[in-house]
């Protein structure tokens, strides 16, 4: 059990430094003293926040659910129209990311790998998955209840379909840094997407 709540300014701090040091060199390769380094604090201030690495990879899938799934949930919140949510809901990743995303879609993958014998990090990957599956077929369900979409898909399939698409532009971008590979291949799934669902 962390020693401090989340809301603590320095714990974020601390976990985003991990972040940094894991989106650099890899989970398996960074220890304390990365992390330290990574958010400018002392390796003495890490102790008194997490007893370990194992801790802090705990309470980093925490962050990270509560950041992403928070932003996902006011997405849904504002927009009213669906096939707007749909198209802003696909181009998530790449404004979550940044330019700079290549970064961080190695850090999903190091958690995807690391899920296996993990079981916080696997209830976490479970639970963004679920999460989003969600929130693409709800999406689906909104435009076929108003009229606005014609699916000959089960939303539950499509929703898994686009998932699937995100995903795997996730592992390209690790295995080719180029923002342009992932809104081309979101651009190309947009445009699928348009021909198929609007009536």
């Amino acid at each position: 059990m962390a020693r401090k709540k989340m809301g603590d300014t320095r714990r974020k701090q601390i976990l985003e430094g991990m972040l940094k040091a894991m989106a650099e060199q890899g989970l398996m390769k960074i220890n304390m003293s990365d992390v330290a380094e990574a958010a400018g604090l002392s390796r003495g201030i890490l102790h008194y926040y997490f007893k370990n690495k194992d801790e802090m990879i705990g309470a980093l899938v925490a962050h990270l659910r509560d950041l992403h799934m928070l932003r996902f949930r006011s997405m849904t919140e504002k927009i009213e129209d669906s096939w707007q949510l749909l198209k802003d809901s696909l181009w998530y990743p790449v404004q979550a990311f940044g330019t700079g995303g290549a970064p961080l879609a190695r850090v999903w993958i190091e958690f995807w790998g690391l899920a296996s014998h993990h079981p916080e990090v696997h209830s976490f990957i479970n639970e963004v998955q679920q999460e989003l599956r969600r929130h693409f077929r709800e999406i689906l369900q909104a435009g076929i209840a108003t009229g606005s979409f014609s699916v000959e898909i089960h939303p539950e399939h499509l929703a898994s379909l686009i998932l699937s698409v995100l995903e795997g532009s996730i592992v390209q971008w690790h295995m080719r840094p180029d923002t342009k590979l992932v809104s081309d291949n979101i651009g190309q799934l947009e445009k699928m997407l348009e021909k198929h669902l609007q009536v």
